[in-house]
């Protein structure tokens, strides 16, 4: 062909590209110039670029043709450019962009890994300062992150981020490329974090997507940038459970999809990350309100015509959140269609594959939650049900998946269910799920999931007659405890993830007793129990740390954080050799471990600390004393059964709330007579048996001082008041508050506080707190009668009363009074033990929150005496914890704390107050001697009691607590 020919060609090629018109013709002529010279390099790549562009207006099988047919032109083209040569990288671009095209339309891995490969070679031929290769490198960070989502390359990410990081740097702040190669950038930090557990690449993230926020000057640049930053929030928060993260994230969503225009097709993609986020602060909050905002959100994404097939993580996550409705309100709606929805997912998934395994493994997850709450019992259908559909999850998921663990749980759960009811051979289920359990304990996942699956596996040995498996799977659930409740974690995340493992620390120490092993059930109950009390102990530990080695320190927190991401894998190799190398540190050798039985005892030297173990196959009392030889002495508590235990407590729950305020007299009269008969029953079953093991079997004389005794109730006896056991018509000699004085302690391990004596010569002033009129309360005439009357025994004391009653007078005041008393309403949230408050004069637009009370440093607090109703009482999940108004005091550092355990008698309390400080002030004489607290409250308690016998709501719900 001659060159006029070949050059006329070349022309119309470029006018038919400009044009986008069909170069057929053209085509013909450029494969005929290419048959004559396969190595005319120009002819091939114009050729390649013509199919290209021509692919770009086709469909179906033309189109694929047309860029296959580009491609091979292409590999033709890659001999023809030897490193070095100036169009090597026009040459693998245009590879890498059709290979691009090809990844868009399959799952198929080998044309991104192609793609991948040709970029990389564009940008190593494209030099600094070329504008191409801040182009190629861009291409190439978005094929390594579709890389990463498709075979999971962990390495893909880390090249990712270095290019473009370099790319980022090197874009003209004008250029149209730089916002783009940021957003490049936040996604594969995100894919950084997701394969290697550390939260810094998501900090990183999302402080470029704040950089952009703030840059961004259109009204679809700010949305568009505020959604960026919503995806690397909730990243974040996801690794870290941080709820302030979550806040920000549900904000800045609402603000972008207000922005974002319904025909936008974005839309429906902002609405859903909006609905997932209000979803989890819901869910975070325990607010039924926000969770239905978020059901709403879904309902509307679902309904859009528009493609269905790609509603299926909507539809699981309104499974999930009608789920979470009913469970906060108890909607037996939200459950029905929580079951509608999820059969729904599974009915719409494809066929086989991730959908279609999450499908099932939600409405399974309904189905056994359902069952449990049923009112008839469980539901034996809907287990069998719930059975089949957990075991295709279990095949469907591959060993290293980071759900296996959990999903596994959750089988094994449903095997103990159905043994529990009995339906067929209890044996055998209990034999699956022991199998099922100890697969979940050893597969990856956080230490939450396997802390509880060791903790079933121990249930389950026990169940089976194995008390050494028992034993040894309950103390496996322990020691994975350290790695729970990172300093990250909220308040609130806290206390949902310690409801996981309510029942580990009895069950663990009935599993020692069954052994004869009483100090090792003491071990075991200090390091499950009081874990956020613990944490205070362990940021001594921490600290030390970072002095000592900041390296080590600095390792400890990234790895705990990964442990606990969601998208954790591998084992626990790495934290049991950092353990290792912590613990050989000079001075660090019980780091985050627990104190022994030898240490504990130096608790009890002041009197004898009872624990008081409630289980279903056993029941128990550990009596700890200063004895060297016998430290612990148990008590079989074999009149007692767990079964009673419930029983009472909730003849208990009707009677303290019926015996002041019900209308009818007759109703109040048997309440307190209920509550003389549970009284009884604990001196019966409980104390009578610890006392006599410790020899007090006589009413103290008025000449010696009682001796004291510490209960440190296990779970559910957290909630009677065993100080106030006993028959109280027997002229004192079957009593408790007759033969001691009695306080309380979450763990032995809280008797050693943190309290800092103050400066020699410092008064002990106290701060007064008195709400007479709270608004929407009912009044406490009581509170101002308090105020006055402590205003009398404690003159230096300043008193906060009526309005100057307010959060900011609370809080500055707080620091600078050893003592405060509070007197006013309190209000506890069984569901959300964080909100529950002392309502101050402001309460509604300013609340002093469990959460906000436990949060503070108070080195110099002694005493707290909180005359407020039911200030000891939280949800029966955490009630190992303390987390309520008494225990958030005692986080803030109060050495002693007075406290209720129900609503109490507002002319009472005046009297109890009065006669309590009346006695630690020597009538008012001396500043108060906080070290006689709790032998002031016995000696008011008990001379109500004398006068009140037969109305024990007015005087037996006072607990002293601490020293």
């Amino acid at each position: 062909m001659s060159k006029r020919k070949r050059r006329r060609l070349l022309f119309m090629a470029e006018v038919h590209e400009r044009r986008g018109t069909d170069p057929s013709d053209v085509l013909a002529g450029l494969h005929e110039l290419a048959a004559e010279d396969p190595y005319d390099l120009e002819v091939l790549l114009i050729a390649a670029e013509l199919l290209a562009d021509r692919a770009g207006r086709r469909t179906g099988t033309a189109r694929e043709a047309d860029l296959a047919a580009s491609i091979a032109l292409l590999h033709r083209c890659v001999p023809l450019v030897p490193p070095g040569h100036y169009d090597r990288g026009r040459v693998f671009n245009s590879l890498g962009q059709r290979l691009f095209t090809v990844a868009q339309g399959t799952d198929s891995p080998e044309p991104v890994v192609e793609s991948v490969l040709a970029f990389r070679e564009a940008v190593a031929a494209t030099p600094h300062g070329n504008s191409m290769r801040q182009v190629n490198q861009f291409y190439l960070v978005v094929q390594l992150g579709e890389h990463f989502e498709r075979s999971g390359d962990r390495d893909a990410p880390v090249e990712a981020v270095q290019v473009a990081r370099e790319g980022y740097a090197t874009v003209p702040p004008s250029d149209g490329l730089r916002p783009m190669f940021r957003t490049a950038l936040i996604t594969s930090l995100r894919h950084l974090a997701g394969a290697t557990a550390h939260v810094e690449p998501l900090q990183e993230a999302v402080g470029l997507a704040r950089e952009a926020l703030s840059e961004a000057s259109s009204t679809s640049d700010r949305a568009g940038a505020q959604f960026d930053l919503v995806r690397a929030l909730r990243a974040l928060h996801d690794a870290t459970a941080d709820t302030r993260l979550l806040v920000e994230a549900v904000d800045l969503s609402e603000q972008c999809l207000a922005a974002t225009p319904r025909r936008d097709p974005g839309f429906n993609t902002r609405r859903t990350r909006l609905a997932s986020a209000v979803r989890l602060l819901a869910q975070d909050r325990r607010d039924p309100e926000l969770m239905r905002r978020a059901i709403d959100l879904m309902r509307a994404t679902i309904e859009t015509p528009s493609a269905a097939d790609e509603h299926a993580d909507t539809l699981i996550d309104l499974t999930q959140s009608l789920a979470s409705l009913h469970a906060m309100t108890n909607d037996q709606l939200a459950l029905r269609d929580a079951e509608l929805t999820a059969r729904t997912a599974v009915a719409a998934a494809p066929g086989p594959g991730p959908w279609r395994t999450e499908a099932q493994f939600a409405l399974a997850t309904i189905l056994l939650y359902g069952s449990s709450v049923d009112a008839r019992g469980t539901d034996a259908v809907a287990l069998h049900e719930a059975l089949g559909l957990f075991q295709h999850v279990a095949a469907a998921t591959p060993p290293d998946h980071r759900e296996r663990g959990d999903r596994l749980w959750h089988l094994g759960v449903t095997l103990r269910d159905l043994a529990r009811r009995g339906d067929g051979d209890t044996a055998a289920w209990r034999r699956q799920a022991r199998h099922v359990f100890a697969e979940a304990a050893s597969a990856a996942g956080p230490p939450n999931v396997r802390i509880k699956s060791f903790q079933h596996l121990g249930a389950m040995e026990a169940a089976l007659g194995d008390p050494h498996a028992a034993l040894a799977a309950y103390e496996a659930a322990v020691a994975l405890l350290p790695q729970l409740t990172p300093d990250w974690l909220s308040y609130m995340g806290n206390i949902i993830g310690l409801r996981q493992i309510e029942g580990l620390p009895d069950g663990a120490a009935a599993a020692a007793l069954e052994l004869g092993r009483p100090e090792r059930a003491l071990e075991l109950l200090e390091l499950s129990r009081g874990i956020l009390h613990g944490r205070t102990l362990e940021a001594r530990d921490l600290r030390l740390l970072r002095h000592r080695s900041p390296q080590l320190h600095a390792e400890f927190l990234r790895l705990r954080t990964a442990l606990n991401a969601r998208a954790r894998d591998g084992n626990d190799g790495n934290w049991d050799d950092l353990m290792s190398r912590i613990r050989s540190l000079d001075g660090m050798a019980g780091f985050l471990r627990a104190p022994s039985v030898q240490a504990l005892r130096r608790h009890a030297d002041q009197g004898p600390v009872v624990i008081v173990n409630i289980t279903e196959r056993r029941c128990d009392a550990l009596i700890l004393r200063a004895d060297a030889k016998q430290p612990v002495l148990p008590v079989p508590l074999t009149g007692l059964t767990q079964a009673d235990v419930i029983a009472h407590l909730l003849r208990l729950t009707r009677a303290v709330f019926a015996a002041p305020n019900d209308p009818s007299l007759l109703t109040r009269r048997d309440a307190q007579r209920d509550l003389d008969e549970i009284l009884r029953w604990l001196w019966d079953r409980v104390t009578a048996p610890v006392l006599d093991a410790l020899s007090l079997t006589a009413p103290s004389s008025d000449t010696q001082p009682p001796p004291r005794i510490w209960w440190c109730p296990v779970g559910l006896m957290a909630y009677f008041p065993l100080h106030a056991a006993g028959h109280h018509d027997s002229g004192g000699k079957a009593t408790v508050m007759d033969r001691a004085v009695s306080s309380y302690t979450t763990t032995v391990r809280a008797l050693a506080g943190r309290f800092s004596p103050p400066a020699a010569g410092t008064t002990l002033h106290t701060l007064v707190v008195a709400v007479p009129d709270a608004e929407n309360a009912p009044s406490l005439p009581g509170a101002a009668a308090e105020a006055a009357a402590l205003t009398e025994l404690l003159p230096n004391a300043l008193v906060l009363s009526g309005a100057q009653a307010t959060y900011e007078n609370v809080v500055r005041a707080l620091p600078a009074y050893p003592v405060a008393h509070f007197s006013c309403h309190g209000l506890t949230f069984w569901e959300n033990p964080a909100a529950g408050m002392l309502l101050l004069h402001d309460h509604l637009t300013r609340p002093l929150t469990v959460e906000q009370l436990s949060a503070m440093e108070l080195p110099y607090a002694d005493l707290a005496y909180l005359s407020a109703c039911s200030t000891s009482n939280t949800h029966p999940d955490n009630a190992d914890e303390g987390l309520h108004i008494t225990g958030a005091f005692q986080l803030a550092g109060y050495r002693r704390v007075i406290g209720t355990l129900w609503p109490v008698n507002d002319t009472t309390s005046v009297e109890i107050t009065r006669a309590t400080y009346a006695a630690l002030t020597h009538g008012g004489s001396t500043p108060p001697r906080t070290e006689l607290s709790a032998q002031a409250l016995h000696r008011a308690v008990r001379a109500l009691r004398d006068r009140y016998q037969a109305s024990p709501s007015l005087w037996a719900g006072y607990v002293h607590v601490g020293h």
